[in-house]
């Protein structure tokens, strides 16, 4: 395995990490993925060839490291100890992905270690809270590793210098179709698959998740079972959202997504996955925005969107100052 840097306009440096037959390229901007090839077949979305005009004005976070808050804070404001902050209403009224300088937007120093079997890309930056209003300045690693065995691993390494809150995640958008069609006929597993409703504002609505293992009656539901299910509570939900873009808690940290020529399998030891179907691509107007509809799908490892308005100081993303904090997900694919 080896890698070599290609660097395009506007600050972007391209990581290219060969694996004969799968290909994976990284970006320092975002510390992003931007390409993930399995012989001719691109299995997440992105751009290669035009990514120094690609990533920097698109709305849908392809690829990127997104926080230091991943998911929707209700009304752009918490509080922590008695305080409370104000963030940017950058969705509506409310706060998501860090707001308009949040980490997708960083360009991130690297070093690349080439070691027996495997890269490793060490990316990092230090979140300031004159930026993104949040409490305490975050000095944070992103690693990214990729293997001979076809895994690619992320690790979060932070210190926060004040207690803050932070819920790092990767917004890859993943298609596992030779054409990239639409991602109707994937199928994801786990030995338990929770399904949290969301209310009118696309924050959960109840900690009462729905079992879709008892729904379906199979550990094995494809996509568009749940776009087209007829149980009450999630055709509501597919009707407002257009499809998925719900929490899940998922069985032993671990779920795989499947069609008939790949599976993926995620592995993380964060509590929930955010998987987001891609419902309405038309907000980017762009000659580069040629997606449609349900054409990829996140698997985002973080804590629930909104934790800290829903749980107070019991919060799992709430982090201590000076205690290092450290998490870790990883996607191998694999061919059938």
């Amino acid at each position: 395995m080896f890698a070599k840097v290609e660097k395009q306009s506007n600050g972007i440096d391209l990581i290219k990490i060969d694996n004969e037959a799968t290909k994976i390229v990284f970006t320092n901007y975002g510390a992003r993925i931007v390409s993930w090839k399995y012989d001719d077949n691109n299995i997440v979305l992105g751009n290669v060839v035009e990514a120094d005009e690609f990533y920097r004005q698109n709305p849908f976070y392809f690829g990127a490291t997104v926080g230091r808050y991943g998911g929707r804070i209700a009304e752009a404001k918490f509080q922590l100890d008695g305080k409370t902050y104000h963030l940017d209403a950058n969705d509506g009224k409310n706060n998501i992905h860090g707001g308009l300088k949040g980490i997708d937007k960083c360009y991130f120093d690297y070093e690349i270690l080439e070691q027996v079997g495997q890269v490793k890309i060490v990316f990092t930056t230090t979140i300031k809270q004159t930026d993104d209003y949040f409490p305490g300045d975050i000095d944070l690693e992103v690693i990214h590793t990729y293997n001979v065995d076809h895994k690619w691993t992320i690790e979060y390494k932070a210190v926060a210098s004040e207690k803050t809150i932070f819920n790092p995640m990767n917004h890859v958008y993943f298609n596992l179709n030779r054409d990239n069609n639409v991602i109707d006929n994937h199928s994801i597993s786990s030995s338990k698959l929770n399904m949290y409703l969301l209310d009118d504002n696309q924050f959960v609505a109840k900690q009462d998740p729905i079992n879709l293992d008892s729904v379906f009656n199979t550990n094995q539901i494809q996509f568009k079972d749940i776009f087209n299910s007829v149980h009450p509570d999630i055709k509501a939900q597919m009707q407002q959202y257009g499809g998925i873009d719900h929490p899940f808690e998922i069985g032993k940290q671990g779920m795989k997504v499947e069609n008939k020529h790949f599976q993926l399998i995620l592995e993380t030891d964060m509590p929930n996955v955010v998987i987001f179907t891609f419902n309405d691509t038309s907000e980017w107007d762009s000659d580069f925005n040629i997606y449609k509809a349900h054409s990829g799908f996140t698997l985002e490892t973080q804590t629930i969107p909104n934790d800290i308005n829903l749980f107070g100081e019991n919060a799992p993303s709430i982090l201590e100052a000076n205690q290092p904090f450290y998490s870790k997900t990883s996607y191998k694919i694999s061919e059938k």
